[in-house]
């Protein structure tokens, strides 16, 4: 289901809570949106690994300067909360209709987490019917969130004099900054798997078109891959990951040029024809040409690149990082199979047309290239913040607008999401 943006004179303040700070964005209403305002507040090195009620204190001495050097306006805010205050999970219950299927799903989260069902708010995404032990059941997603968790971030912007109308996972979030891809009929038939690797974990959702079919979130990310190569360097976990990323695994550059113009037929053949050469290599199959569904998959305008999809991963990866992360990289492409398995046994005519990586550690190139060549599939780096750079340019406050913000994924899908708090 989608929604947008109730009108109003001024769009809400878009704030994305992730591990390693709180993301703030504001958006333009209208069919060519830009950005109006960003801002990124870091949390602490010494703050990472400390409660949400530390963290909340931290953003609210530093939110008013912020918000007033940012140029932010208006006193609505919408919030993609912390992982760790969200549970997402797949079940499966017996067919039922409306309330009482919603009923059943709150009735095994209740179980699951040990609390009162009435102190949790729930939302469900029905995926599919299945069957379970010959009995047929629904396939459905819970995203859950405690009450007092709610009421934490609702009470930390009225601290700053603003109000929240709406809190959506970060799953949901990220979703929906890719609707604008997903309008035309014919988008329904292309299946994408997005993962989002952040500071603290990784977020996987899996869509047909515009369609969220699959959902789960992996305590895997960059601050495991920072502890490891701190150890194995004799470094802290900070200089770890600024050398991880400077040396290990390449950031990417932002190409705003060719994000703009028509891609040639070298781009759509090209880099991904390149890619797959790569993973047929390292299989020891033969390298065949990239097959129609692919291009299709990844050319869907008849050579014009969608601007948020990012750019092709290329097969050259840098072994500095990556040979000291061999065991938490195979560990992470691991867990991305078993999702992909998951989604294969609910559909099995739906193979997967392609990946888009995102989140804060998708900077990291060579990352993205070994789990692309892991997965054997088309894989995109993908930068929502570039949709709105084609309409207007960046604000003061965008960090490194030189480069790509796959990490800004959640915090751009917040501005198509409702406001129904």
């Amino acid at each position: 289901m989608k929604f947008g943006f109730l009108r109003t004179a001024s769009a809400p303040i878009l704030a994305d809570f992730g591990g390693s700070g709180l993301k703030l964005l504001q958006v333009s209403h209208g069919s060519s949106p830009t950005m109006t305002a960003a801002a990124f507040i870091p949390v602490p090195e010494p703050l990472r690994l400390s409660s949400a009620e530390e963290r909340f204190a931290h953003f609210a001495r530093e939110l008013p300067n912020v918000l007033k050097r940012g140029g932010f306006s208006g006193s609505r805010v919408v919030v993609a909360p912390l992982s760790a205050h969200m549970l997402v999970q797949h079940y499966q219950v017996a067919p039922a209709e409306g309330d009482a299927l919603h009923a059943s799903v709150l009735a095994q989260v209740s179980m699951q987490l040990q609390c009162d069902p009435f102190g949790l708010v729930v939302r469900t995404v029905d995926v599919c019917e299945t069957a379970r032990d010959g009995q047929p059941r629904v396939e459905v997603i819970a995203m859950a969130m405690s009450r007092l968790d709610v009421m934490g971030y609702i009470n930390l912007f009225k601290g700053v004099k603003l109000s929240v109308v709406g809190i959506h996972g970060e799953i949901a979030a990220m979703m929906h900054a890719f609707d604008h891809i997903h309008r035309r009929i014919e988008d329904a038939a292309v299946t994408t798997a997005y993962i989002d690797i952040g500071q603290s974990g990784t977020k996987v959702a899996i869509a047909h078109g515009a369609e969220l079919v699959f959902a789960k979130w992996i305590a895997l990310g960059g601050r495991q891959f920072d502890q490891c190569l701190a150890d194995v360097w004799g470094v802290t976990p900070s200089v770890a990951n600024t050398r991880r990323l400077t040396e290990g695994f390449m950031p990417q550059q932002r190409a705003v040029h060719a994000r703009s113009s028509h891609s040639t037929a070298e781009d759509v053949g090209g880099g991904m024809a390149m890619l797959r050469l790569a993973m047929a290599a390292e299989q020891g199959a033969p390298a065949h040409a990239t097959t129609s569904r692919s291009v299709v998959a990844t050319d869907r305008r008849e050579g014009m690149q969608a601007p948020a999809l990012g750019s092709a991963v290329a097969p050259t990866a840098s072994a500095t990082a990556v040979s000291a992360l061999r065991e938490q990289i195979d560990a992470l492409a691991d867990d991305l199979s078993m999702c992909m398995r998951y989604h294969t046994a609910l559909f099995p005519s739906r193979p997967l047309d392609r990946v888009v990586f995102l989140g804060g550690e998708a900077r990291g190139v060579g990352l993205c290239q070994q789990l692309a060549a892991a997965l054997r599939l088309p894989a995109k780096a993908g930068d929502p913040i570039a949709r709105l750079l084609v309409n207007g340019a960046a604000p003061a406050g965008l960090p490194e607008a030189g480069s790509s913000h796959p990490g800004w994924a959640v915090v751009c899908g917040l501005a198509s999401a409702p406001n129904d708090l």
